[in-house]
């Protein structure tokens, strides 16, 4: 017989990533999770997670959508900026938090 394990939910993750300074010097950034949902395979919101570190805090979200595909957002002002013009770009919060999270 073979013992399971269920593996424990991501709810805290410490990173380093440039700074928001003009010299872009490391600094860490601290993600929470605030919000995961109990069917995340259905359409809605995913996950939840705060962001603090940076001149302000953020808020990162990933949202299933219909097709199944998971879309994350951002509060940052490089997302709402450059993410409007292009679909494809990520801010730096949203990168580092894919590398270590599943949705």
């Amino acid at each position: 017989m073979i013992a399971t394990m269920e593996v424990p939910q991501l709810t805290m993750v410490l990173t380093v990533l440039p700074g928001p300074d003009r010299k872009r010097r490391p600094a860490y950034y601290q993600y929470r999770m605030k919000f995961h949902s109990e069917h995340p395979e259905t359409p809605g919101c995913v996950a939840l997670w705060e962001v603090a570190g940076g001149r302000e805090a953020y808020q990162i979200s990933v949202e299933r959508e219909e097709s199944g595909r998971c879309k994350w957002h951002c509060t940052c002002a490089d997302a709402v900026y450059r993410g409007e013009l292009d679909e494809r770009h990520r801010c730096k919060h949203v990168q580092a938090l894919q590398v270590v999270s599943v949705a």
